[in-house]
């Protein structure tokens, strides 16, 4: 689109004036007194909207005929990721089986009811102001639920506590709808150029939030795989080799908080010691996945993805760590 350009005037002693578009104007339905807002973008634009920066009730229809399971559960986490705020399912004969993939993923993200539903129709509508909860509030709450995971996940390994793992496994579906909240609220922002007044991110900010947002539920995962491991096959591990996974897991939940902290206030000197200290954690990993011969082969492969998931937390943590140095950069 070519530029319109317009000439600023200047009333008064210090009122700058400048026309806005007529076409604009009237396919806005701006009229004598109607309001604009105006926002300051950090690459010097000036945003202007007549509905006050709120995402438009933009629609998505799906035909979900033959569609049940991860495909038709993949499809509506999609359409919310991609901030349709209303979402039309349909099919000749909605099937009980749809029917339980369309509520349990409702139940999965933050923000959605489902607010019409037939035979032949479900409609989804997303409630949830994008600017009620910024993202970097949401990554906070992520934090302190990865914490959660993570703490009790050691005292589990130390104490072989079953009832402990079960709860940090269903923890980790908070931590994913979270994930998905921020997968949302960033492209709201980049769809429509609007940062909730509640926060003082810029788009550039929200971006390496996102980013990091990843890292984190990546975090969560492997925290839950421990757990899992821990339920299983937490008898069969040698109390030597467990302990010593307490030990370097308790290093890397460390390393986690350092560089979540690192990242929140872009302190390059905490993020630079994360990463050295992760360095020095992985001769003692490879160490300690390499067990006797005497060993069960079940133990052995426990103790191996144990060790994994030990060694990908830390290096998540050098991840975040990374993005901190890269985001102190960009601002």
């Amino acid at each position: 689109m070519n530029a319109e350009i317009r000439k600023v005037q200047v009333t008064g002693k210090s009122t700058f004036v400048v026309s806005l578009p007529k076409k604009w104007a009237i396919n806005a339905g701006i009229t004598s007194g109607s309001l604009i807002h105006m926002y300051p973008q950090e690459d010097g634009t000036l945003l202007l909207t007549s509905n006050g920066g709120s995402a438009p009730q933009c629609q998505k229809g799906m035909n979900i005929d033959g569609r049940a399971g991860e495909p038709l559960i993949r499809d509506i986490i999609a359409t919310y990721v991609a901030g349709y705020r209303l979402t039309e399912l349909k099919a000749k004969n909605i099937t009980p089986e749809q029917r339980k993939d369309i509520t349990s993923v409702v139940k999965k993200l933050i923000g959605i009811e489902i607010i019409e539903e037939t035979q032949e129709k479900i409609v989804i509508q997303d409630i949830l102001n994008p600017g009620d909860m910024p993202i970097d509030v949401s990554f906070r709450r992520m934090h302190i639920k990865t914490q959660w995971m993570l703490d009790n996940t050691i005292r589990a390994m130390k104490t072989g506590d079953i009832s402990l793992s079960g709860e940090i496994i269903r923890q980790d579906d908070d931590i994913d709808r979270l994930h998905l909240l921020i997968s949302k609220q960033f492209m709201d922002i980049l769809l429509h150029s609007k940062i909730s007044e509640k926060s003082e991110l810029g788009l550039t900010g929200a971006f390496y939030y996102r980013l990091a947002s990843d890292r984190l539920e990546r975090v969560s995962d492997h925290a839950g795989k421990i757990a899992g491991i821990m339920l299983e096959s937490h008898e069969k591990i040698p109390h030597d080799i467990l302990d010593e996974m307490v030990r370097i897991c308790t290093i890397s939940h460390m390393l986690v908080n350092d560089s979540v902290n690192s990242f929140t206030k872009c302190n390059v000197e905490l993020a630079n010691k994360v990463i050295e200290e992760h360095k020095k954690t992985g001769e003692e990993l490879r160490r300690t996945r390499r067990p006797g011969t005497t060993l069960n082969p079940d133990a052995v492969m426990s103790i191996g993805l144990m060790a994994d998931s030990v060694k990908r937390i830390g290096d998540y943590a050098a991840n975040i760590a990374e993005l901190a140095i890269d985001f102190s950069k960009s601002i």
